[in-house]
């Protein structure tokens, strides 16, 4: 079997039937690939559907297991060991592919253990899908793992699902996701591509995105902030346990940076909600001392700037990330100018 698209699915009755139709309005016969939804613990009767759905239309190669809720990762976790692909691609449950899109992926994923392409946005407006923002990379390329974390540095996208995996590369380098970490993506991506052999750069854009403005990463929530600082410090730990050299030293830095002004941006963005988040942020930084040192050693001279002021002006870090985006969009305004 060549692939394993696994959807981990939490309340998401809703969006599944159209997620899964994407996932087999293919190119390739159903006997090669499969389709695993983990339910996590749903309320909403997901998994019933997804179940009376294949026996209506006949889907032989989708599967459900059912799970207590662990939260994505746990559930990505299982859909994993219960893969039998060659390569799986994690797709969440409100997104879907674009259609006929499986035989050019697999092709290109071929010999490689990470195939990375891009995305479109979608907003629902009226009913109708709408397609938004475009990530896509500039030109097709073929480079190692961790060529691929210094090329990409701070730009690295901490998106899951614009990947396809080589499952033995994932099983036999020991990769899975932290069960219960939020912003979970922030601490598997920049592992799994330092770990990588081959990596193939797809200029295509398979992956639709649906963007709800009341999922989670749009919600207020401070243990966010907080989530952030773990991932942070979990990146710090295994980058520190490599040892991957000087030349990884920088966009590595940069990678770990991004993730801490993350942090600072909810932070400054949920000040108002009645926690104390910015001094309790202020606080926990305290007890990471190599931060500054992350700030100041990478690739990007505006994290080294934001490194120095934050050395100025101990225990501000918010106010520093705020300062230096105010700064920033007077030089590149909103509108770019016009």
């Amino acid at each position: 079997m060549k692939l394993s698209v696994i959807i981990p699915m939490y309340n998401g009755g809703r969006f599944i039937s159209d997620c899964l139709r994407s996932c087999l309005c293919q190119d390739i016969p159903a006997l090669d690939y499969q389709i695993i939804v983990v339910d996590d613990g749903s309320t909403d009767g997901g998994a019933s559907l997804v179940e009376d759905l294949k026996v209506i239309h006949g889907w032989t190669n989708v599967s459900v297991i059912r799970r207590p809720n662990g939260g994505a990762s746990a559930a990505r976790n299982t859909g994993l060991e219960a893969a039998s692909g060659e390569y799986v691609w994690f797709v969440d449950a409100d997104d879907w592919i674009r259609d006929n899109c499986l035989s050019s992926l697999l092709e290109e994923a071929e010999g490689n253990d990470i195939l990375v392409f891009g995305s479109v946005n979608y907003h629902s407006r009226n009913g109708v899908m709408e397609p938004g923002d475009v990530y896509s990379y500039p030109e097709d390329a073929v480079r190692s793992g961790t060529g691929h974390v210094r090329v990409m540095s701070e730009k690295l996208k901490m998106c899951v699902p614009f990947c396809v995996f080589r499952k033995d590369f994932l099983v036999g380098k020991g990769i899975r996701f932290v069960p219960g970490l939020l912003h979970e993506d922030a601490e598997y991506i920049p592992r799994v591509f330092c770990e990588a052999g081959k990596v193939r750069v797809s200029t295509r854009t398979p992956y639709c995105r649906l963007v709800r403005d009341n999922s989670m990463s749009r919600q207020y929530d401070p243990r966010r902030v907080d989530a952030l600082l773990t991932v942070a410090s979990r990146l710090r730990e295994y980058a520190d346990s490599r040892h991957f050299g000087k030349e990884m030293d920088a966009p590595i830095n940069s990678v770990i940076s991004n993730v801490l002004n993350q942090s600072f941006k909810l932070a400054r963005d949920f000040s108002g909600q009645g926690d104390n988040i910015k001094s309790g942020l202020a606080l926990k930084l305290d007890g990471m001392p190599w931060y500054r040192k992350t700030f100041l050693g990478a690739k990007e001279l505006k994290y080294k700037v934001e490194g120095i002021l934050i050395s100025l002006f101990p225990g501000r870090p918010v106010e520093v990330y705020s300062f230096l985006s105010f700064l920033k969009g007077l030089v590149v305004p909103k509108d770019g100018g016009k």
